[in-house]
C-alpha cells in the first residue's frame, strides 16, 4: 500500500481516536467532520481496515464500525 497523503492520514487517525474513545464511529462522522463523500469515507475506512486488520469491524445493524476483540491504536 502507497503511503497515503496527509488528507487521508488526517481522517485514518480520525477513525483509530474516535474507535480508541468511545468504541464505534460510522461514515457519517467522517463525511460530516471533513466533508468528504461517502465513497471517500468507505475507502477511509477500507484502508484502516487493511492498516490494522482486526480494529474495526462493520456491524449490519448498527450500520457502524466498531472496536475489533484485538483493538490496538496505530496513533497514539
Amino acid at each position: 500500500m502507497a503511503e497515503p497523503n496527509y488528507a487521508v492520514v488526517q481522517r485514518l487517525r480520525m477513525i483509530d481516536f474516535l474507535v480508541a474513545q468511545y468504541g464505534a464511529v460510522n461514515r457519517r462522522a467522517i463525511v460530516d467532520f471533513f466533508g468528504v463523500s461517502e465513497p471517500t469515507a468507505s475507502h477511509d475506512f477500507a484502508s484502516y481496515m487493511e492498516m490494522a486488520p482486526g480494529n474495526i469491524v462493520y456491524d449490519k445493524s448498527a450500520r457502524t464500525y466498531v472496536r475489533g476483540a484485538t483493538f490496538e491504536r496505530v496513533w497514539t
